[in-house]
């Protein structure tokens, strides 16, 4: 315990609907990086953490709308492991002095973590706008909701600890629209998808259909049928982790290019001998799943609606062309 310092500075995070099932201490865990676990488990023995005012167990789980709140974090964490600020090049799509819409570019993950302590979204933001909203604390700074680090599109940031829990509330109440374009293996049927989403228990790297799981709903529209591949619009109703690419597999239509949920290269195994040339082409320019967040509907924080949009980039693009030759 020669680590633990009275901590200086309280953070309070109100916990999102993105799937995070986690146990207090893996959640805190994601958000204190450099932290061993046990050291983590030890700050919540000593009561350091509180969930809706309450201490609470090391294993306790956390659900969407809970606060959590610390008494701070140690002067380890913010003089060893501070969140570099990284030139790393942006898409701003807007700002102003209290929102930044952000269109994320494929293989940027967005906030550091285990494997990852560094070139995220976070680190740009850091370079790019200094000081941000702290209500998720020192290593995920304005950051309101996510996108996968592999997937494109809109993400809003907040600039301010109050701009950020109006955000937040958003996202709970639905409020908050998110749009997504997908081109997938088969034709999907179209309507809504409501299957729980949890760890896969047989590897928990990967999110899977699980009665375990948490509620999770997807409303699913297919804009252009095809063989091998079809183009469809899938809105969220919640946001849960990978939540889109998980209800697609489910329903036997994964993401192409999704490797990690069977839409990737082995996939063409499964497809007729007659449309194999147009899906190996497809696949050929992809390195990632072809998912792009195309659209965010939002209410500023003072007050007025707002809608973006993201064109489709260069790879998602191609593919879709590779996919509709005629």
């Amino acid at each position: 315990m020669n680590d633990m310092v009275e901590p200086e500075t309280a953070t309070i995070w109100t916990v999102e609907e993105d799937g995070t099932e986690d146990r207090l201490d893996k959640y805190l865990s994601d958000r204190f990086p450099h932290w061993s676990r046990t050291l983590l488990q030890d700050w919540v023995r000593l009561e350091k953490v509180q969930v809706d005012g309450k201490a609470r167990k090391a294993s306790f789980r956390l659900e969407p709308g809970m606060v959590v709140e610390t008494a701070g974090w140690p002067e380890k964490t913010l003089s060893d492991s501070p969140l570099e600020p990284q030139d790393i090049p942006l898409s701003i799509v807007y700002e102003d002095e209290r929102i930044v819409v952000i269109d994320k570019q494929a293989g940027l993950t967005v906030h550091p973590g285990a494997g990852c302590p560094n070139g995220t979204l976070a680190n740009a933001l850091a370079f790019r706008f200094g000081k941000l909203s702290a209500v998720n604390g020192p290593v995920r700074p304005g950051i309101v909701h996510r996108l996968d680090r592999d997937t494109t599109g809109l993400m809003v940031v907040a600039r301010d600890d109050e701009a950020h829990r109006k955000l937040a509330a958003q996202l709970l109440d639905r409020s908050l629209s998110r749009v997504y374009d997908a081109l997938v293996w088969g034709t999907p049927a179209e309507g809504r998808i409501e299957a729980n989403i949890g760890r896969d228990p047989h590897l928990r790297t990967r999110m899977a259909v699980t009665p375990l799981g948490r509620m999770a709903a997807t409303a699913i529209s297919v804009t252009k049928p095809g063989a091998p591949c079809s183009l469809v619009e899938c809105k969220l109703e919640t946001g849960r982790t990978h939540q889109i690419r998980v209800h697609l597999a489910h329903l036997r239509c994964p993401v192409v290019g999704d490797s990690v949920y069977g839409g990737g290269p082995e996939r063409l195994s499964q497809v007729q001998p007659l449309d194999r040339t147009i899906a190996r082409a497809a696949v050929s320019l992809l390195t990632r799943q072809c998912l792009h967040a195309r659209e965010l509907r939002l209410v500023h924080p003072d007050g007025q609606n707002m809608t973006f949009n993201s064109p489709w980039p260069a790879d998602f693009a191609a593919a879709v062309a590779a996919a509709f030759p005629g």
